[in-house]
């Protein structure tokens, strides 16, 4: 019986996690980085340092942005709060007056320190960054990269690699996280790179890698991928972050050549499309390599036993697909963005979780992930402690068991799967003991867009998206001007425009878009009505291959649709009356 016994207690240790320990944040933030990248299936890309990360991270296949603007996503990311609840959507507000993720850990005995961009609007503030923060003139940089733009790509053979601002970045951020290793506090490091962004001036030895044809073959896009969907309403549209000046002598000349975006009713080419992938791509490919000298640092001082890591974007962008050249949409190619956390006791290291998730639950999901003290009294000095909004993804990364034995008292919002989701093109994932990956219970992600118009300027006898489905692909052609903007949400309403939120219900299976009316002076959402515009479009047995090909044809008036959209528009508003408050503005 002796023997028994102490087979069991054996059989008992062995089954008891390890209790959660705290540890550092590396947080690596990208700007207008949608997820064209290796690992997320994209294999023209060359990408071998995100790569290297996704084998010792969960990597979240379809994660999205809150808005695809960085203003707006930064903030709610760093608040975990919706920009309902900030009252950020552009560029009017920010999110001062509620606390951010680096103060709180600031005031929770961390040293924190900022290299780039992490919130739109950065500085030198020690209740943020209290050891270290290097933006070196980030909007200066860029403002003066347009000013020598030979075209919207462009490739450089003069400068040298350490000239371009990624690469200082890099350096300054290796030479801090060398730094924080040697302090007795535990640290958070936020490391914001530029690239992808506008300008897309990039090293010309990553443009080369581009040239390549099977890599150009393999990003192609159909003539009806390339322009804005017929069956859809020009609501949607976005235009467009500039004229397409088209590369002569791979960058080295001044264009001769250029192209005018502005007009809904023209499609892209792929002459056109292959310019801004192939300056996109190496934009991506330089980051790469920047992102690698960091894992050589915590390779080096074997960090991954005590860091966190997390490494995504704020939002990504269009690069011709549906004709558009911008973000500021809800369609996948602007809210999809990559997201990976490394966490040193998962048991899920290099798996891969498929259900949606939002950037707005990596706020929740740090809370529990780091570990770190906490002190109401000190955290909430001088702002309003407001729940967070987002969900805590804590427990896909640790595991069922680790989380409920890390936090007994908290409910659980997941579930442990029985068997593959018919719906989805993926099977659960599994740690090399056998325990299953966690799926969280709300299996949708929400963002949302303003979009306001002149009511003069909106033709009577503009056609709509139902005209266009008539029509079949036949395109009727619509008004040549941009009508609809994103609206000043600073400004009280204006009788004489029409003024919407539009919002986007993403599931595993379809994407339901619904704009509402929204009173600007009251802050009110007009769900008592029916949306002044609605889309559908299907995702059904998507793989990460579909990214770019998907959501060009608007199922929402088709009747055998009927009860799939009425379905969602329910889920979509229960959601907004039950999840979301809004900031009162003037």
């Amino acid at each position: 019986m002796k023997w028994k016994f102490l087979f069991f207690s054996m059989f008992i240790r062995s089954h008891v996690a390890e209790p959660l320990k705290q540890t550092n944040l590396l947080l690596i933030m990208f700007d207008d980085l949608r997820p064209e990248l290796s690992i997320y299936g994209r294999q023209h890309m060359v990408t071998p340092n995100f790569e290297r990360l996704a084998k010792r991270s969960i990597v979240f296949d379809y994660a999205f942005s809150q808005v695809a603007v960085c203003n707006p996503s930064r903030d709610s990311l760093l608040t975990g709060l919706r920009p309902d609840t900030t009252g950020t959507y552009n560029f009017q507000q920010s999110y001062w007056g509620h606390l951010i993720l680096p103060t709180q850990l600031s005031r929770s005995g961390y040293n924190t320190a900022g290299v780039g961009k992490i919130l739109h609007w950065d500085g030198a503030n020690k209740d943020i960054w209290n050891y270290y923060q290097y933006d070196n003139d980030w909007y200066g940089y860029q403002g003066r990269e347009e000013g020598f733009m030979n075209s919207s790509a462009m490739p450089d053979k003069i400068h040298p690699e350490e000239w371009f601002r990624d690469h200082d970045f890099s350096r300054k951020a290796v030479q801090t996280l060398e730094n924080l290793t040697k302090e007795p506090k535990y640290f958070m490091l936020g490391v914001g790179f530029k690239l992808p962004h506008l300008a897309l001036h990039v090293p010309h030895k990553y443009y080369e890698i581009y040239k390549n044809k099977d890599r150009m073959n393999a990003w192609k896009l159909s003539k009806r991928e390339l322009r804005f969907p017929p069956t859809t309403s020009e609501i949607s549209w976005r235009c467009c972050a500039g004229n397409l000046d088209f590369m002569r002598e791979e960058g080295a000349l001044r264009f001769n050549r250029s192209v005018w975006l502005g007009d809904i009713n023209v499609a892209f080419t792929n002459e056109m499309r292959d310019e801004l992938m192939m300056g996109y791509c190496a934009g991506v490919s330089f980051v790469d390599k920047q992102v690698g000298k960091l894992l050589d640092v915590m390779d080096r001082h074997n960090l991954w036993q005590n860091t966190t890591v997390v490494l995504t974007a704020d939002h990504g962008m269009h690069n011709g697909e549906k004709g558009i050249w911008e973000k500021w949409t809800l369609f996948d190619e602007s809210l999809r963005v990559p997201l990976l956390i490394s966490h040193p006791q998962s048991p899920f290291q290099g798996q891969r979780y498929h259900e949606p998730v939002e950037l707005i639950d990596v706020y929740a999901t740090l809370n529990e992930l780091l570990a770190a003290p906490s002190d109401p009294k000190k955290i909430y000095k001088d702002v309003k402690k407001l729940p967070l909004q987002g969900k805590s993804l804590a427990p896909v990364v640790l595991g069922s068991q680790l989380w409920q034995q890390a936090f007994p008292a908290k409910i659980k919002h997941y579930h442990i799967p029985l068997s593959r989701n018919k719906s989805s093109v993926a099977t659960p994932a599994v740690s090399a003991s056998g325990e299953l990956m966690p799926v969280m219970d709300q299996n949708f992600a929400i963002s949302q867009v303003t979009r306001c118009a002149q009511k003069s300027k909106i033709p009577k006898d503009s056609p709509t998206p139902p005209q266009n489905q008539q029509a079949g692909n036949k395109r009727i052609p619509r008004p040549h001007w941009l009508i609809w903007t994103d609206c000043d949400m600073g400004k009280k309403d204006d009788p004489l425009e029409v003024s919407l939120l539009g919002y986007s219900l993403r599931t595993p299976d379809y994407k339901y878009i619904a704009y509402f009316h929204f009173n600007r002076t009251t802050w009110t959402l007009r769900l008592d009505q029916p949306p002044y515009q609605q889309e559908l479009y299907d995702h059904k047995n998507e793989t990460l291959a579909d990214f770019t090909h998907r959501e060009v044809v608007n199922l929402a008036m088709r009747p055998t649709y009927s009860n799939t959209l009425q379905g969602l528009r329910k889920k979509l508003i229960d959601f907004i009356r039950t999840n979301i408050v809004f900031k009162k503005r003037l």
